[in-house]
């Protein structure tokens, strides 16, 4: 039995098949394309927070002040970091004084943003990388970040913020 159209030479058969076959084909991509859409948005998360400790140093310097660069919550959950600038060069310890500007920054939608030890295991650990002037000198050890895929936590991208400049070191 043929479908008649204007310009249609197809059988009903035939476009049952093709519709089949692209049906076939969208399911086995779908997968593939999730999972790349995972990778990409982990690798975007850690690209930008590594831009941001770049940042962090440059206004510390510009700025002849302290500026503090930290995570929001050290929970496996954590979604944002904040930048802290003060305006004295040297680092407060505590509360006092308060910053005179702290800017809050989220991560890519269904992404987080965690601390992690040497061994890959969440941190819940505070730090605080602070930058002093006038060279933007970290005082702060190595330290490893995270930027995983909130629904898969496997897909993921390392960050290692290392030496007193401040350098960052995406996997």
């Amino acid at each position: 039995m043929a479908v008649h159209g204007a310009a249609s030479g197809f059988t009903l058969l035939e476009l049952l098949i093709v519709i089949a076959v692209l049906g076939i084909l969208l399911a086995l991509g779908i997968g593939s394309f999730l999972r790349w859409r995972a990778n990409a948005a982990a690798l975007q998360g850690a690209q930008e927070f590594a831009q941001v400790v770049l940042n962090t140093r440059t206004g510390a310097k510009r700025a002849n002040a302290c500026w503090q660069l930290s995570l929001v919550a050290y929970s496996a959950t954590n979604t944002q970091y904040q930048i802290k600038e003060y305006g004295t060069p040297t680092c407060p310890t505590g509360a006092t004084p308060a910053p005179l500007r702290t800017r809050i920054y989220a991560m890519p939608a269904g992404t987080q943003l965690v601390r992690v030890t040497s061994t890959g295991t969440v941190s819940t650990t505070v730090s605080t990388i602070n930058f002093t002037p006038p060279y933007g000198t970290s005082d702060a050890a190595p330290d490893s970040f995270q930027s995983r895929w909130a629904a898969d936590t496997s897909i993921l991208r390392t960050i290692r913020v290392t030496g007193v400049f401040g350098r960052v070191i995406v996997k």
